[in-house]
């Protein structure tokens, strides 16, 4: 998984609308390989991170060091959005010029400050372009020297602003309106999040662009359904046996199904099949239609209508 930081000792991932990918081939092996507790809830890593869209539903993403869950894998089996937030969102709306809010609060969004290698040979500038254009050789994070060097999210134009007290680094930087108090939560009620932004799982800090509604239940690709603890359970189709890696057997309510083909990139040890719910098997003809929640523009959101 890359890693990239909002400021120094956080841990970030590029903002997805700026490009980056939604999947995360995480190139570790799975601690264990056992079945108790498949199907239990699990909310990815990849949404702590405040400046993560959302996962497409055309894509899976395998976590293999999960704590939340006895296999230590969370699977995202073909998702879209974030678990902790099911309606989604549009994008915030920036602070006026002088701060007002309409009685809203404004806020700073999370910095757009990806990790980045001083040492490629391009010094870190291909890694930094969009997010100010130069890699800190301290720090390994992106450091803007102009406003014109960050970039613009719909409505959001992100500034050049100090990254400290003392100023000695600056990192791209926006304000957004945000009532406090007011975030969606993945056991809420429909009506319970409706107007409600989307937040890093447990805090009261806004996502800061944004994010798809989850798929509709009847689709078999909502949260329930396609997000939960599972297990490695065969090889890839097609693929030769492997005698030493310790399988699992599926318990009642799941089927062994192959969630990622063995295609010669990453690790081939997270490649191949996992315990999924019955009738979950994702294929490219499932639309995520008939939902109720935020179809934002630019977004790459499957099929859903807005409230």
């Amino acid at each position: 998984m890359t890693r990239s930081i909002l400021s120094p000792g956080v841990r970030s991932m590029l903002f997805g609308l700026l490009g980056a990918a939604s999947v995360a081939a995480i190139a570790s092996v799975p601690l264990a390989c056992q079945s108790g507790g498949v199907g239990d809830p699990c909310t990815p890593e990849d949404e702590y991170n405040p400046q993560f869209s959302g996962f497409k539903v055309t894509e899976e993403n395998i976590e293999s060091r999960s704590f939340q869950c006895e296999t230590r894998i969370c699977l995202v089996n073909h998702f879209q959005g974030r678990v902790s937030c099911p309606l989604g969102q549009e994008t915030p709306v920036p602070c006026s010029s002088d701060g007002e809010c309409n009685g809203d609060k404004c806020v700073e969004a999370p910095s757009l400050a990806p990790s980045c290698d001083p040492k490629a040979a391009d010094k870190g500038a291909s890694s930094c372009a969009g997010f100010g254009g130069t890699c800190n050789p301290t720090g390994k994070f992106c450091e803007c020297s102009s406003p014109e060097s960050c970039p613009q999210v719909g409505d959001i134009k992100f500034d050049c602003e100090c990254q400290n007290t003392s100023c000695t680094t600056k990192v791209c930087k926006a304000h957004i309106c945000h009532k406090e108090g007011s975030c969606q939560r993945d056991s809420a009620s429909p009506e319970d999040n409706k107007g409600k932004a989307c937040c890093v799982p447990g805090t009261d800090t806004p996502i800061a662009g944004p994010v798809c509604s989850q798929c509709a239940e009847s689709t078999n690709r909502d949260a329930p359904d396609a997000v939960y603890c599972s297990c490695r359970c065969g090889v890839a189709e097609k693929e030769p046996p492997d005698p030493d890696f310790h399988f699992c057997d599926c318990p009642s309510g799941f089927s062994c199904e192959e969630i990622r083909k063995n295609v010669g990139l990453g690790d081939k040890q997270i490649t191949g099949k996992y315990c999924i719910k019955e009738k979950t098997k994702y294929t490219s003809d499932v639309q995520c239609n008939k939902i109720s929640g935020a179809n934002p523009a630019g977004a790459s959101c499957t099929g859903i209508q807005g409230i």
